[in-house]
């Protein structure tokens, strides 16, 4: 059963689904979408939490994640 995420702080909200497969869509609000293999969703983890913690230090800390419902993204997202 695939996970829904809303990843977001006070600028822009970016909409997560990962599905049992590892598999991951990022969608942000402009309707753009990312397709990754569970293989590059690894790697861009990895990317992405040593990006943050070299360039931003503490200033993501206004970054929230909520896990949604299905009834919630489509409501949301489609």
């Amino acid at each position: 059963m695939p996970r829904y995420y809303k990843v977001y702080d006070s600028k822009e909200a970016l909409y997560v689904t990962v599905d049992d497969g590892g598999a991951v869509i990022i969608k942000d609000g402009a309707g753009n979408k990312i397709f990754l293999t569970s293989y590059q969703a690894k790697l861009m983890k990895f990317g992405i939490d040593n990006l943050l913690k070299g360039l931003l230090g503490q200033d993501n800390a206004d970054v929230k994640i909520e896990e949604l419902s299905k009834i919630e993204v489509n409501i949301d997202v489609y």
